[in-house]
C-alpha cells in the first residue's frame, strides 16, 4: 500500500517536474498541492487526487517540519531502567562532560529507559573517530543514527 501511494506521488509531482520552470511569474505559489489540484480554467495542469492521498502529504510535510536539526550520528553511552536510573543518568552525563569538554550530552528518556547520548557528528567516519576515543573511558558505547544539532555539525 505505501509503494503503491508513492507511485501515485510520484506521478502527481511528475508534470511538476517537467513544467516547473517554464512559468513567467515570480510571484509566490503556496502550497504545490493546492497548486496541481488548482481548476481554474489559466492552468496548464489539473490533477484530482483521493482525499486520503491529500491527508497523508499533509500528514508527511507536519511531521518533517518537526524535525530539528539534520541527520547524523550519536553515540549512546548510558541506558538503564528502575530505580535510581535517573539519578544514574545524570552522574554518567557529569562524569563524560567532565572527561570530553568539547564534546555535547543529551538527556533522552524512552521509556522505561534512562539514556545518555553524545556527540553530533554528521559521518560516519568522525562518528567512528569519536566511537574510538569514548570506547576507552565507557564500556560498551552504541553508535546510533539520530537527528542532531546544525551548529554543532561544522
Amino acid at each position: 500500500m505505501t509503494r503503491f501511494s508513492f507511485s501515485i506521488l510520484c506521478m502527481m509531482l511528475f508534470p511538476l517536474i517537467v513544467f516547473g520552470q517554464s512559468r513567467q511569474d515570480s510571484g509566490s505559489q503556496g502550497d504545490i498541492l493546492q497548486v496541481l489540484t488548482n481548476d481554474e480554467e489559466d492552468t496548464k495542469v489539473y490533477i484530482e487526487v483521493d482525499s486520503l492521498l491529500v491527508a497523508n502529504y499533509y500528514k508527511l510535510i507536519t511531521q518533517n517540519s518537526k524535525i530539528i536539526g539534520i541527520p547524523g550520528y550519536r553515540i549512546r553511552i548510558f541506558s538503564e531502567s528502575g530505580l535510581g536510573a535517573k539519578e544514574a543518568q545524570q552522574q554518567m552525563r557529569a562524569r563524560f562532560l567532565s572527561d570530553f569538554p568539547g564534546i555535547d550530552a543529551y538527556y533522552k528518556y524512552d521509556e522505561p529507559y534512562f539514556k545518555v547520548y553524545v556527540g553530533d557528528c554528521r559521518t560516519k567516519s568522525e562518528v567512528l573517530k569519536l566511537y574510538d576515543e569514548i570506547k576507552k573511558k565507557f564500556p560498551n558505547p552504541i553508535i546510533v543514527p539520530d537527528y542532531i544539532n546544525e551548529t554543532s555539525a561544522d
